[in-house]
């Protein structure tokens, strides 16, 4: 039920005609959603202490050892609700500054601010997972935007962050920042373990943004996954690609390896 909120919220944000009324209106809407899932713990927590209190058992020993059991659930739940709430708080002010990006900037262009000669600081956490590098590309507000959704996906948001990049590379799809966005909705699919949609959006990257940097990378995915799923001559075709086409990548010598592994 929260995901469905959160989906909505950033379909709405995204939206050409949106307007700050919409925003407030499903934002408490989603408030509402979480206030429900918090009582429904809290509801839980005071059912247990309640059978806490209330245990009988024929030894003394037998009923100390179950009330130490159940204290102990006591409180891996509360801290787990603890937990829950701080994670709530934390992705719903990344929503929030989202939405205030959509707010300032203007209908979504497909080209993005590419004549952009506005540069920004990283939105805090923006910093690339897999070679630990701060984003510093591009304008204000779109590294900003990027930033925010590279923090869901940090935080395991995975439905939350492939959304805010959609809705990035809506806004911005001629941004230098584009490539990144695209690798990172297939990423999403990839670590949600569903093959198909990320071997689909890798496949829409190395088409888009074949001069990327991300393009060997998502060769590279690519036919791991096929290896994976044991289409061996694609997957030694891709890494075939990779070696061919973008020799000077990073990419390109473990290509070589892993092809080698396969036979070709």
């Amino acid at each position: 039920m929260q995901r469905a909120a959160v989906a909505v919220l950033l379909g709405v944000a995204a939206a050409a005609c949106a307007s700050r009324g919409d925003v407030e209106t499903m934002g408490d809407a989603l408030r509402d959603e979480m206030a429900i899932l918090a009582e429904g713990q809290r509801q839980l927590v005071e059912a247990i202490r309640a059978e806490l209190e209330t245990i009988e058992s024929s030894s003394e020993r037998r009923e100390t050892t179950g009330r130490g059991e159940l204290e102990r659930l006591v409180g891996q739940l509360e801290r787990a609700i603890q937990q829950q709430n701080d994670h709530a708080v934390q992705n719903n002010q990344l929503l929030n500054d989202i939405y205030e990006i959509l707010s300032r900037s203007g209908p979504p262009s497909p080209m993005g601010p590419i004549g952009s000669s506005d540069t920004g600081p990283p939105a805090l956490g923006a910093v690339d997972p897999e070679d630990g590098t701060a984003v510093t590309s591009g304008s204000e507000e779109a590294t900003q935007f990027y930033g925010l959704a590279l923090e869901m996906y940090q935080r395991g948001n995975l439905e939350t962050a492939r959304d805010a990049f959609e809705n990035f590379l809506a806004r911005y799809g001629g941004h230098e920042l584009a490539p990144d966005a695209q690798y990172w909705v297939a990423r999403t699919y990839e670590d949600a373990e569903d093959p198909g949609n990320a071997l689909e959006e890798y496949r829409r990257l190395t088409e888009l943004y074949p001069d990327s940097g991300r393009a060997p990378a998502a060769l590279f995915q690519r036919a791991m996954i096929e290896a994976s799923r044991d289409n061996t001559a694609v997957a030694r075709r891709l890494f075939a690609q990779i070696e061919s086409g973008y020799p000077n990548s990073p990419e390109a010598e473990e290509a070589r390896r892993e092809r080698e592994k396969l036979g070709g």
